[in-house]
């Protein structure tokens, strides 16, 4: 072709000039075909060349496809995305030139609203366009959701593009899914609305840089727009080309052909009727799918979900529960294709719960974990390492975060040992692994069979649902009706929950059901299978595919027809009776077949019930034939790591065939089962191993028999309970432990069983249970006269005395292991012994005591390299010295507390040393920093009893430093409110959070009676001397306030303990100079001078008592040192209300005259005022007299320092 620029020839193909660049064809936008540059018209159609294509260089297509545009997970440009630099202008005409087309192959959608007329002429013009604006707002949300482009909107009809601006190779597949989801959800925009559509797929010109409208033209826009008028209200119709390219994951039924205004011929169409599988077909059944009906409102509701979740970037739990066969599986098939076939990526995750007596420990989650990493059932055994660790790279930003989230999922998967940390660490990391997820899109975990679930990943789940932050995670989880029954408050951890309860199934959603699936099916026999099935779909399923086996229906593409006489259809009154005719209308061998697969599970592989049946090579022929009898499925999907396994097509299949097996038959299979799993010898299957010896022995006659089976069971439950401790799901392990003790007879076997059981339901906060088992075990340590086994069951009774909070209990059974054991060889036991009774002394305020034993304890600890019994004992002694006054050593060696725990990965030992490093800051500010810093680690890790211990210490700090008020109480108020609902608060925690209640009540005026009368409760039920404490110290301040000075001494004569008493008996000292005993406030700060206390809060305290004596007893320049000095200590440490309680003494005590006074009365009301402590402004108020509000005009912004006033000057 010749330029028409320079003259120069082109070279055949080619669209541009050599010489000059110039094009050498325009394009003709309505057909596509080249023309000469020079031509006004085009050749083939005859459209005006002038008014489709470009003449300039600058108007060169540029069109581009988005780098990886095509492949799966990444979201591609849409609209909305800067387009292409506009042509130039035509320097000879002064016009712009209209952009270059690009020949593109697409897929044009095209709907409108059906009743849109009737429903407009009964509405107010306002509600039409209000409606019409919801309208286009869910066409644009749901055409972009897919991948497309939305061309423009014509009053009620709308047109939409897959392919331009962007191609991918799905594009016909979105825009029908697009398509079917819009009519579907335009019903609910208004009664008597429906909406029609049509899909085509073909070739058009696309104008490059166009957006929105004029971005394609050619033949298949009019005739997608013809075509949508043809179909019916809620159809979908597409042309042969879409039906083509979409067919592997949607069903079409023919739709013959449609005449249509304006084209020569008639063209065929098919209606779309439903997504049957993930994108490109992936999952899809070689079986017939039944229609999804009745549940469209649920699916609506999760779609929503997802799209809520991404956008707030917050964590939601979604519980769906119903009985067997009510659509739970269905329905989440049905949101598994729905996220597969939108453009925005979304991580998912599914796991089930086998159906294993109690569940497998986190099972569900390991299979996530393993289809994540891309793990299979058959990888050897350096796969899992080198894949996690691939995957964690991936994933997990942080190289610090990497380094303990590795090792927990290899430990989940049954390749490592548990890391040092136990379940703090392992929920902790494995939660990080999915919030690092999380954070590059929407993440789905969708749990199954969670009824069937260990306890340990209902804790897990809730664990994720608290703790994870900011990040957009939906956990999804399905079970019967059964999970709550072992969890009655299952979910109310969250205040995001939505519970979603399927209920049976109307009749005409069943008609609906049986029409879509056997069309043609005689009434009669419809009849009779609603009166059976009750609303239940699953019913309906099995009768269908009973019937297909009898051969009274038959396939027809996607669907069933009858072939047989239908009329007198007698069905089954039970789900479970239907299952059973189906099983016996096997032949024996597979009959048999069915029977061994339903020992192994849901799910098992093909060389595990080789092992339970004894077949060979006829074993997979029979199981391809009950997958096409629909009894069985094959997993097929590749990046499965049950890829090659078959599974039950639905549960309740598997446990008809399972109770229909004998005793003896279950004790033959289970223990061939046991055998084979044994073999594989996988860590990971330590549950799956324990079930089935116990089920056998279950199984097994009484005798010698049911004993050897025991012995086996035994080692079976205790590795199990050894793997669940290991995972942090000790409420398993006492399940485990519990099973071993009940088929033991051996008394030393039975004792160390009782000790590990009570060990673990310590550790799982089951108090009771564990002091239960424990003094059982006692009795029988004391029966069997070993005193090794003796002592070990004090300390472990002390431990969970100590954790209930029976303290002065737990000091005494721990004295008397530690005086049992001194002159036993058992010097490890000894230790630990030694460092539980520094803890309870120490907690007891017995400091002397607290720091001799800590110190003995250490002398073996570090003899013997005891690095746990090291960082407690630090612990407990740092605490120690705190309370008798010697901080500067407390803070070192509880700083020392912190670095071995965290160096040998002791996570409660070193939240409680920081927590209790925060506690023993004498500095208010770097204490509640690290309190804060605590109370962040704790909440990281999700170690729920030290973050609300830090989060509470921090509060009364943040009181007593006279900070923010307000939040303090609001923050105390929620966190037992919230504490109180979920059933996790403790009692000392309670009391602890109603002390920073009631003490900001008091100093504001307001009645605190139901706050400490619930302390009293408190202390009188545990033996907790901190709730004493603060209960004493509570009653001194109220009565303070309400002018009841003597009582005030008497409330803190009834705190005795050192530590305390240098903040609470100045509040003494104070009381008995406004009496004005003054004798008795000198006799007091004797007191108070005699505590062995020397850090900056207790000496400004000091001061602070000082100068009110001395202002008591007449002298004015002791006084104003007193008073000068406690001030400005105060001031230094940011304590304002200490510093405010001194300034009203001056006030009080030297009168409004003194100059000190002046300023110090400034000072004092600034500070009552922003906490509003309404009985102290009072107070202040009385003591200046007439005249006072001149007085706080006088308000000085310097800090009290001393010597900056004489009193008295």
């Amino acid at each position: 072709m010749t330029c028409s620029n320079c003259g120069a020839t082109g070279a055949p193909g080619q669209r541009f000039c050599g010489d000059c660049g110039s094009p050498l064809a325009a394009v003709c936008a309505s057909c596509g075909s080249a023309n000469p540059v020079d031509h006004r018209f085009c050749g083939a159609c005859g459209t005006p060349i002038s008014l489709t294509a470009g003449r300039s260089p600058a108007a060169s297509p540029v069109a581009t496809q988005a780098p990886g545009a095509g492949s799966r997970g990444v979201t591609p440009d849409v609209a909305g995305a800067a387009p292409p630099a506009a042509a130039t202008a035509d320097s000879s005409t002064g016009a712009a030139e209209l952009p270059a087309a690009e020949r593109r192959l697409v897929s044009v959608l095209f709907a409108d609203l059906v009743g849109f007329t009737p429903f407009a002429e009964e509405r107010d013009a306002e509600d039409t366009r209000e409606m019409l604006g919801r309208y286009a707002d869910l066409s644009r949300e749901l055409i972009l959701r897919y991948g497309g482009t939305v061309e423009k909107f014509i009053g009620d009809a709308v047109m939409a593009v897959w392919g331009a601006p962007v191609a991918r190779e799905d594009d016909a597949e979105r825009a029908v899914r697009a398509a079917l989801e819009l009519v579907e959800a335009v019903p609910g925009l208004g009664a008597g609305i429906q909406a029609r559509a049509a899909v085509l797929t073909g070739e058009v010109a696309v104008n490059v840089g166009a957006t929105n409208q004029g971005l394609v033209v050619g033949d298949i826009v009019n005739t997608a727009a013809r075509l949508q008028s043809a179909a019916s209200p809620g159809m979908v119709l597409v042309g042969a080309h879409t039906m083509r390219a979409a067919s592997s994951a949607i069903a079409f039924e023919e739709a013959g052909e449609q005449v249509l205004k304006g084209k020569s011929a008639p063209v065929a169409a098919w209606r779309a009727l439903r997504v049957v599988a993930k994108r490109g077909g992936e999952g899809r059944s070689d079986l017939p799918e039944p229609p999804f009906v009745g549940r469209h409102d649920e699916l609506r509701e999760l779609k929503e979900l997802i799209a809520t979740t991404g956008r707030d970037r917050r964590v939601r739990l979604v519980s769906i529960t119903g009985p067997a066969g009510s659509g739970k599986s269905r329905l989440a098939w049905e949101l598994n294709k729905y996220i597969d076939g939108i453009s925005e990526t979304i991580y998912w995750h599914r796991g089930r719960s086998p159906a294993y007596g109690e569940g497998i420990t986190f099972w569900a989650l390991g299979e996530m974990v393993r289809r994540r990493a891309g793990l299979s059932e058959h990888d050897d055994a350096d796969t899992p390492r080198e894949r996690v660790a691939a995957c964690v790279a991936e994933y997990v930003e942080s190289e610090e975060d990497r380094r303990w989230v590795e090792p927990a999922l290899l430990t989940l998967l049954g390749v490592e040992p548990a890391p040092p940390g136990g379940r703090d660490v392992l929920f902790a990391a494995w939660r990080i692994f999915f919030e690092q997820i999380a954070s590059r899109g929407t993440t789905v975990l969708l749990f199954e069979d969670l009824h069937w679930a260990d306890s340990g990943l209902l804790d897990f789940i809730e664990h994720v649902v608290e703790w994870a932050r900011n990040v957009p995670i939906l956990v999804v989880t399905l079970a019967r009706p059964e999970l709550t029954d072992r969890r009655p408050d299952w979910g109310g951890t969250t205040r995001h929950l939505t519970r979603v309860a399927l209920e049976p199934l109307p009749d005409d959603a069943m008609r609906e059901l049986l029409a879509g699936f056997v069309p043609g099916l005689p009434e009669a026999a419809v009849e009779t299978i609603l009166r059976r099935a009750d609303g239940v779909p699953l019913y309906a399923v099995e009768t269908i595919r009973a019937l297909v086996a009898d051969g009274r229906l038959e396939r027809v593409e996607d669907t069933y027809r009858p072939v047989g006489k239908l009329d007198d259809l007698e069905v089954p009154e039970t789900l479970k009776s239907l299952i059973a005719s189906r099983l016996d209308a096997l032949d024996p061998v597979e009959r048999g077949l069915v029977a061994d697969a339903s020992v192994l599970g849901q799910v098992f592989s093909v060389a595990s019930l080789a092992a339970v049946s004894g077949l060979g090579e006829e074993l997979e022929p029979r199981l391809r034939n009950l997958v096409r009898r629909e009894l069985l499925d094959a997993e097929l999907d590749p990046r499965s790591p049950e890829r090659g396994q078959y599974r039950f097509v639905q549960s309740l299949i598997r446990e008809v065939a399972y109770s229909r097996l004998a005793k003896r038959e279950r004790r033959t299979r289970h223990l061939a089962a046991a055998r084979y799993f044994e073999g594989a010898g996988d860590e990971e299957l330590a549950s799956v191993l324990a079930t089935h010896y116990v089920a056998a022995h279950e199984a097994s006659a009484p005798g010698p028999e049911a004993e050897a089976v025991a012995i086996q069971a035994r080692l079976a439950l205790s590795g199990a309970a050894e793997r669940a401790n290991g995972l942090g799901a000790p409420e398993q392990a006492v399940r485990y432990l519990r099973q071993a003790v009940a088929i033991t007879t051996d008394a030393a076997e039975r004792l160390e069983l009782l000790l590990k059981a009570a060990e673990a339901a310590d550790t799982a906060a089951e108090y009771q249970a564990a002091e239960e088992l424990v003094r059982e075990a006692l009795a029988a340590a004391e029966d069997g006269g070993d005193r090794t086994k003796v002592g070990r069951a004090h300390s472990l009774l002390g431990q969970v005395l100590i954790d209930q909070g029976k303290i002065a209990e737990a000091a005494e059974a721990l004295t008397a292991a530690v005086e049992l054991l001194r002159d036993a060889d058992a010097p490890d036991l000894l230790a630990d012994l030694l460092a539980n009774l520094s803890r309870a002394q120490m907690r007891l305020n017995v400091f002397d005591d607290a720091i001799r034993t800590a110190d003995e304890a250490l002398t073996i600890a570090e003899r013997r390299g005891l690095n746990r019994v090291i960082a407690e004992a630090f612990n407990n002694k740092g605490a120690s010295l705190g309370g008798v006054g010697r901080y500067r050593e407390a803070l070192a060696l509880l700083q020392a507390a912190v670095e071995v725990a965290h160096d040998h990965g002791f996570v409660a030992s070193e939240l409680r040393a920081t927590t209790n490093l925060g506690a023993s800051n004498p500095s208010p500010e770097p204490a509640l920093r690290a309190l804060r810093a605590s109370e962040a680690l704790a909440g990281r890790l999700g170690h729920r009893t030290m973050s609300v211990w830090a989060a509470v210490t921090a509060r009364e700090l943040q009181v007593y430093m006279g900070r923010d008020w307000q939040a303090a109480l609001e923050e105390a108020e929620a966190a037992n409110q919230v504490g109180l609902e979920q059933g996790w608060l403790s009692d000392l925690d309670e009391a602890r959070n109603l002390s920073v209640i009631a003490l900001v009540q008091i100093e504001r005026g307001e009645t605190a009676d139901a706050a400490i009368g619930r302390i009293r409760e408190i202390a009188a039920s545990i033996s907790d001397p901190a709730v004493e404490r603060a209960l004493w110290t509570l009653e001194a301040e109220r009565a303070f306030v309400a002018g009841g000075y003597g009582e005030t001494i008497d409330a803190i004569a009834k705190v005795t303990d050192q530590s305390t008493q240098s903040q609470t008996l100045p509040l003494a000292v104070r009381a008995a100079a406004y009496l004005g005993d003054a004798r008795r406030a000198r006799d007091l700060l004797a007191t108070l001078e005699a505590l062995p206390f020397g850090d900056p809060p207790a000496m400004a305290f000091l001061a602070g008592a000082r100068g009110t004596v001395a202002a008591r007893e007449g002298r004015a320049s002791d006084a104003g040192t007193g008073f000068r000095e406690g001030m400005a200590g105060f001031t230094e440490l940011s304590m304002d209300w200490e510093a405010a309680r001194i300034a009203l003494d001056v006030v009080r005590l030297m009168g409004p005259g003194d100059r000190l006074a002046t300023e110090a009365a400034a000072k004092a009301r600034a500070t009552f005022e922003g906490l509003g402590a309404k009985p102290y402004l009072a107070m202040l108020e009385a003591a200046l007299g007439p005249g006072s509000t001149a007085a706080s005009e006088a308000a000085s912004s310097a800090a009290f320092r001393p010597g900056s006033e004489t009193a008295g000057a």
